[in-house]
């Protein structure tokens, strides 16, 4: 089957059918369009047309100029693209080439209790908090939800009614309590997303304020994690090895940060699915955070690839005083306190 699609000119009306019938890891679809036009057709679409320029779209996606060019004409000569002599644009056919690499899911952890927060998280979880009048989760919802991803489930525990505030906003969300988030880390919360984490999905932890919704993409190809690059860091971080992470662990140099959101493709999906039930399992399972499976315990059944962002992109907020930091309200309440 993928032998026979690899051949075929992807024309919409095929796209159409196959998207249809399944993800694109099941039928090999991923096989009709190569990584290089993959990235060129998402850079296209994102920027609702780019320059005609093989400098400018080599410097944007850190490709080759012979890459970009070699690409950019097959790309045109199966009408994928078309170009006006200044702008490319893409066609019917470049978006239906981009429909099976198209994210339609995803799940947020968000059972934790942010003891570091107190007392702005007495009340709620830290998702919930507020800052600058706008919730730290909805930031991450609006970046997902301007994606055009909808089907999302929570995955929630302290607190847990207060996260139902989020129906009034986004009314397709699907909630599901984790009733064992005060005696177990997060895994517990990622083996409740069974359900939902399958065909191409976000896995994403949700108490990070994201301040660049770019981050969050329409289209992925393969599994990925985002992380900034840091000559030195004392928070836990991963290096590089062939573009994919390696050496997870808290302290490093030459690294890149962790930062909690991840895509994972279906057939890593499964895996992940699997893996986290049976570690789990384990007399020590509820001990760990569910990164710790696909990075550390069962690193050898992935090659999740590292997603470049700048430490601009997301604001993490570990304690109160970093809060205050960021919104004058908490910093009056922490200098009232007696």
């Amino acid at each position: 089957m993928v032998k026979f699609y690899k051949n075929l000119l992807p024309h919409a009306a095929l796209f159409r059918m196959l998207s249809q019938r399944g993800s694109y890891d099941q039928i090999g679809i991923i096989h009709m369009i190569s990584r290089y036009e993959f990235e060129i057709l998402a850079y296209v679409e994102r920027c609702g047309s780019a320059a005609d320029s093989v400098r400018e779209t080599a410097n944007e996606l850190c490709l080759s100029w012979s890459a970009v060019e070699t690409a950019i004409d097959r790309l045109k000569s199966l009408s994928c693209l078309i170009s006006d002599g200044e702008r490319l644009s893409l066609t019917e056919d470049g978006l239906a080439a981009l429909s099976p690499f198209q994210v339609r899911r995803a799940v947020i952890l968000a059972a934790g209790f942010g003891s570091r927060m107190m007392p702005a998280t007495a009340e709620r979880p830290k998702p919930m908090v507020e800052v600058a009048g706008v919730r730290i989760i909805d930031t991450l919802l609006d970046a997902l939800v301007g994606a055009g991803i909808r089907e999302i489930t929570i995955i929630g525990g302290y607190r847990f009614e207060t996260l139902k505030e989020l129906l009034v906003k986004y009314p397709f969300l699907h909630l599901i309590e984790n009733t064992d988030y005060a005696s177990a880390n997060n895994i517990s919360s990622a083996v409740l997303a069974r359900d939902a984490l399958h065909g191409g999905c976000y896995l994403c932890e949700a108490d990070l304020l994201i301040a660049n919704p770019r981050i969050i993409t329409k289209y992925q190809y393969a599994s990925n994690i985002l992380g900034s690059y840091s000559m030195e860091t004392d928070d836990w971080s991963f290096k590089m090895v062939d573009g994919c992470v390696a050496d997870y662990r808290k302290g490093n140099t030459y690294c890149y940060n962790y930062y909690g959101i991840s895509f994972w493709s279906a057939e890593d999906c499964e895996k992940l699915n699997r893996d986290f039930a049976e570690v789990y399992a384990r007399p020590d399972g509820k001990d760990y955070f569910w990164e710790f499976v696909p990075f550390v315990l069962k690193k050898e059944n992935y090659q999740v690839e590292i997603r470049p962002c700048s430490k601009r992109d997301i604001v993490e907020i570990d304690n109160y005083s970093e809060l205050a930091q960021l919104d004058g309200r908490y910093r009056e309440k922490e200098e009232d306190k007696p």
